[in-house]
């Protein structure tokens, strides 16, 4: 019992909020496209975001947990090859939201107890998602253009799994000061009846860089 009570923490568990940068990868044709037939770069997505997650300590060097977070963004794109026939460009809005809902198991190679903390992780997640364009797209491009206005909406739930690395600066014995890079991984199927039906997959993985604290109790 003495033993015990020596080696469990009077802290069992955290949990933290997190500012975050999102990248998203962006390697799948829906991006290549809009690359070769508008201004789109992938990075035009870049945005922020947030984290709320809670972890439960298993003594000094592991802890599991889950996290939710936040990531919306949208860019408008103009057509690169056409154009209205008073000079204007024909100009179209792209958005993509991501809902990362993931599990998670970190070690803490230094124990929780050190001057500086740091950790190694990854799981398992659901991430809920949409991708959207509307505006004014330009039609049989390379046989008879024409320019019509309109949207293509896919949404979904997929899985995947992430990894990540950070660091935990205790500010007192109940808080302390976390960044964090992490990497995840997931694609989703566009809907077919918004988008062209040859289209791959679209890749909604991302790295993000996050800052933040935790709160242990």
């Amino acid at each position: 019992m003495i033993l015990a009570a020596i080696t469990i923490p009077a802290h069992s568990d955290s949990i933290y909020v997190l500012g975050s940068y999102f990248i998203p990868k962006g390697n799948s044709d829906v991006y290549r496209q809009n690359r070769i037939e508008t201004t789109f770069e992938v990075q035009d997505l870049n945005t922020v975001g947030g984290t709320f997650g809670y972890d439960h300590f298993l003594g000094d060097f592991i802890s599991i947990g889950g996290s939710a977070s936040f990531y919306r963004s949208d860019t408008t794109v103009s057509d690169v090859d056409f154009e209205f026939e008073n000079g204007q460009p024909i100009f179209r809005d792209i958005r993509l939201e991501i809902v990362p809902l993931e599990l998670n198991l970190r070690l803490l190679p230094a124990g929780r107890n050190a001057v500086i903390i740091p950790y190694v992780g990854g799981g398992i997640g659901a991430y809920m998602w949409e991708y959207e364009e509307f505006g004014d797209f330009v039609i049989d491009r390379f046989t008879d253009p024409s320019i019509i206005t309109g949207s293509a909406f896919s949404d979904g739930t997929d899985f995947g799994y992430h990894v990540e690395g950070g660091v935990q600066i205790p500010v007192s014995r109940s808080a302390t000061i976390t960044g964090e890079v992490k990497y995840f991984s997931v694609e989703g199927d566009l809907d077919i009846e918004g988008f062209d039906p040859s289209f791959e997959p679209i890749d909604l993985s991302a790295v993000t860089y996050s800052a933040g604290i935790s709160f242990w109790f």
